[in-house]
């Protein structure tokens, strides 16, 4: 039987009591853990997704109805938001953010007024491919400049995707036009264009 010191006074630990001390450690460990998740849970669900705020305002500005002829998935959409770039006088494009609570949430719908074709891309975010030789390490300083959050990268495909700017509705073209200074770093940008099957 081995026996601990403990400020002098000796403790005798059977086979028994170690295992007991074992299991309520762990029994209380695992306490504590899921205390500690089931905190953390509760806060994300108490923040505010600055997405969703939009669909009460997008309903009473009027949001035009998604037209006729686009996937039936798209038209289950939750209509976030709605505008017209870049401007009504101007009219170009139409465009719509939607909400997809089981799949990709934010989506971005543009109809382009002279051709009527429409293109479907995600709406809080924006693709880039990096010029040849350049990593995605060498983003930073841009990315520090603008405020924006690198999501995701793909070091062999040389590809960044980086969130936008804001929530308004010329999100993207506003944060591909912010990237423009820095050119030199990128082959290309552009919307993070979804494609149905």
């Amino acid at each position: 039987m081995p026996v601990f010191p403990l400020h002098g006074a000796r403790i005798l630990m059977g086979k028994t009591d170690r295992i007991f001390v074992y299991i309520m450690g762990f029994v209380l460990g695992s306490l504590l853990v899921a205390m500690i998740m089931n905190r953390r849970a509760l806060k994300e669900e108490a923040s505010v997704d600055p997405w969703v705020t939009h669909n009460a305002a997008a309903v009473k500005a009027g949001a035009e109805n998604l037209p006729e002829g686009m996937p039936e998935v798209i038209q289950r959409g939750k209509i976030l938001d709605f505008g017209i770039l870049p401007s009504a006088a101007n009219a170009q494009t139409k465009v719509w953010h939607l909400n997809f609570d089981e799949s990709y949430p934010y989506v971005c719908v543009v109809e382009h007024l002279s051709t009527g074709e429409f293109s479907y891309m995600a709406a809080d975010q924006i693709l880039i491919e990096l010029a040849d030789g350049v990593d995605v390490t060498a983003l930073k300083p841009m990315l520090d400049a603008l405020q924006l959050r690198l999501r995701m990268f793909n070091r062999k495909d040389q590809i960044a995707v980086v969130g936008v700017l804001s929530t308004q509705i010329d999100a993207i073209p506003a944060t591909i036009e912010a990237l423009q200074p820095y050119a030199e770093l990128f082959r290309a940008v552009g919307p993070d264009v979804i494609e149905f099957k």
